[in-house]
């Protein structure tokens, strides 16, 4: 190969390796400090189920992929819904039985796990933005005896922040 020649494949090679460091740099977010905002927070919050309580492993994460990691522990099936408002937890707009209206006003249903049966757990993976929330279950249950247990109305709700 003549010197001239080599000249023009060392450029080459030059080029295409800069062009692949600077793709890499671009993928992993190294040396732009605006690319680490763009990465999205992963965080999981364990919430636990039973009669008349819906608790949580801390009360706000940071904005992001939530995993919010439901364990049923009480004697009936609940569901879990997760709520974006600015209402308190128990001034949801209600239907005429007591249950939650969903996206009723004032509200925005953004997704549930419609049945968490006694003694299991479900995940439910959900991007959340800054705001507050209101995480709920929302099942009405008919009773042997005729009564009816609507588990918002009893109590089965509790605020979540989003930072």
């Amino acid at each position: 190969m003549n010197r001239s020649s080599l000249k023009m494949v060392t450029a080459v090679r030059v080029v295409v390796c800069g062009i692949a460091c600077a793709a890499w740099f671009q993928v992993v977010g190294c040396g732009d400090d605006n690319n680490h905002n763009n990465v999205m927070t992963q965080t999981t919050v364990n919430v636990t189920l039973t009669e008349f309580v819906v608790s949580t492993s801390q009360g706000s994460a940071p904005a992001g992929r939530i995993t919010f990691h439901v364990t049923n522990i009480g004697e009936d099936m609940h569901e879990f819904l997760v709520i974006k408002t600015d209402l308190a937890p128990d001034d949801l707009p209600t239907e005429a039985n007591g249950s939650y209206e969903e996206d009723g006003p004032g509200t925005d249903l953004l997704d549930e796990i419609e049945v968490v049966n006694p003694g299991n757990s479900a995940d439910l993976q959900i991007d959340l933005q800054q705001g507050k929330y209101v995480l709920i279950c929302n099942m009405v249950h008919m009773e042997d005896n005729g009564d009816v247990e609507v588990h918002y109305q009893l109590g089965m709700h509790t605020g979540f922040v989003v930072n």
